[in-house]
């Protein structure tokens, strides 16, 4: 069953979230799982939401884990991550 893991993301700065989404965009191709989809959207200036689907809830966690090493590795960027999952509804 299809599970998307949903990141409400926000920056220190506008900044930031320019800075923040450039590495991001390097660094998650090489790294994080397959999805199904994915989709960030700038909600305000200085927040993101981030939907990705994957195909299992195990390839879900995997990307949870992953994520998380780069959001640690770029706290200097991050005020709050706010994180939700769960099945998708068809």
């Amino acid at each position: 069953m299809a599970y998307a893991r949903v990141v409400n993301l926000e920056y220190k700065s506008s900044e930031d979230v320019e800075i923040y989404f450039k590495k991001w965009e390097k660094w998650a191709p090489d790294n994080m799982p397959e999805a199904i989809s994915r989709t960030n959207v700038r909600t305000c200036e200085n927040s993101t939401l981030l939907m990705a689907i994957y195909k299992t809830e195990e390839m879900a966690q995997e990307a949870r884990e992953k994520a998380d090493k780069f959001f640690k590795m770029e706290a200097q960027h991050l005020h709050e991550i706010i994180d939700f999952h769960g099945p998708v509804m068809e």
